[in-house]
């Protein structure tokens, strides 16, 4: 709470500053309604919420702040409902920016904290080109800029974007300082790439982030470089919206690189997403073959496991007088602790544990907001003592102001 107070009191002391300050925001939140897992003698039902808030204060035409935070708490249900509830409280994004123009290009320089143009979101070519959302329907978060990220520009840092007016390309570059552990500063700094033209989107980036320590072989010493880590990831489009096309993600987050071992590279820390998307007059197939690290998938709401498959048939043209539908159910299949390297060992895959899920659901607008509800049933839990766990429901609305 304290820290909200700290940054409410900063925003509105740097609007006072300024003649006019206007505000958008865009916020959201989901109850989760499933059994508890951590229950062993008999059916107990959770209530769990997770929520965003996005926030832009514009100061003039060439300033502006952002803000979000995420919540994400415990069961609402507990004896202790009307006392308190275990959450989760994290500040996403804080950042000024200042925009300046010449002939040839629009420059954009930033000055942040926190998560800011994160790798694997569209949030970059969306705010510098002004495009829909084109991420994978799979990778939907309720928790903003906490969702499925390759890797984030997250820490203290700086941002500066040039976005060319005589063609639709973005350059940008990046330095910021984050922890590693409680002991080591890490020092990151990033080059970016990114264009979007009718049939093909393009984002990229790349870095390496360099671990500072005062200690070198017991010796104090100014800054002393036992490794570096590098990173890179990339989002692809070809196609549109409104034509047969695919769509691809692939990243590294922090492979350490040292002297002695050279490059170590562990498939918890690859990122791989390709999804074909198909077009059938209404009617939307994309057919997604993934393999995640395990802490992206527990901030997703279609996935459950790091390896698998999912399908997902939607339409979104059904209308009920001024109440226009997403309708579509997502089937899955996927592998627990698995990646991509034991896909070459098929029958060690199947014989291994697996989940497989369907999941309707349906969005609709709603006042001035968006209402989507689901069901998720999994069928690999009917055949255990806990049958009641392969049920799970989600409500969630979002709305912008």
């Amino acid at each position: 709470m304290k820290k909200i107070i700290m940054i409410a009191a900063a925003i509105s002391l740097a609007a006072t500053l300024f003649a006019e300050t206007a505000f958008s925001g865009y916020s959201g939140g989901k109850l989760n309604y499933a059994s508890n897992p951590n229950a062993t003698d008999s059916y107990d039902p959770d209530l769990t919420l997770q929520a965003f808030f996005q926030g832009q204060f514009n100061f003039s035409q060439n300033m502006w702040g952002r803000l979000e935070f995420s919540i994400d708490t415990g069961d609402f249900l507990s004896k202790e409902l009307f006392h308190k509830t275990d959450a989760f409280f994290k500040i996403d994004e804080l950042s000024f920016t200042f925009k300046s123009r010449s002939d040839s290009d629009a420059n954009y320089f930033s000055l942040f904290m926190g998560t800011y143009d994160p790798i694997g979101s569209d949030v970059f070519l969306q705010r510098y080109f002004g495009i829909q959302p084109i991420a994978s329907k799979i990778t939907e978060s309720w928790l903003g800029l906490s969702g499925s990220v390759l890797y984030p520009h997250f820490g203290i840092g700086i941002a500066d974007v040039k976005r060319l007016l005589s063609s639709p390309i973005a350059l940008g570059g990046y330095a910021y300082v984050n922890h590693e552990d409680d002991l080591h500063y890490v020092l990151n700094t990033d080059l970016r790439f990114a264009c979007v033209y009718r049939y093909f989107t393009f984002d990229f980036a790349g870095g390496i982030g360099i671990p500072l320590s005062n200690n070198n072989q017991g010796k104090e010493v100014i800054a002393s470089v036992e490794k570096v880590y590098w990173h890179a990831g990339t989002t692809m489009l070809i196609g549109n919206h409104y034509t047969q096309s695919l769509f691809i993600q692939a990243g590294l987050f922090n492979v350490p690189f040292t002297k002695r071992n050279g490059t170590e590279v562990s498939p918890d820390d690859i990122y791989l997403l390709f999804e074909p998307r198909f077009l059938f007059d209404s009617a939307h197939v994309n057919l997604t073959v993934f393999s995640l690290p395990q802490d992206t998938v527990d901030q997703l709401i279609f996935v459950d496991d790091s390896l698998g498959v999912n399908l997902n048939i939607f339409g979104d043209t059904f209308s009920i007088g001024a109440n226009r539908f997403t309708l579509g159910t997502n089937f899955s299949f996927s592998f627990t602790g698995k990646t991509f390297l034991d896909v070459v060992k098929p029958m060690e895959l199947i014989k291994g544990e697996y989940n497989i899920t369907m999941t309707p659901y349906v969005s609709t607008n709603f006042l001035s907001g968006e209402l989507h509800t689901q069901v998720s049933v999994k069928f690999m839990k009917f055949g255990t003592a806990r049958w009641y766990d392969a049920f799970t429901a989600d409500i969630g609305y979002t709305a912008k102001f």
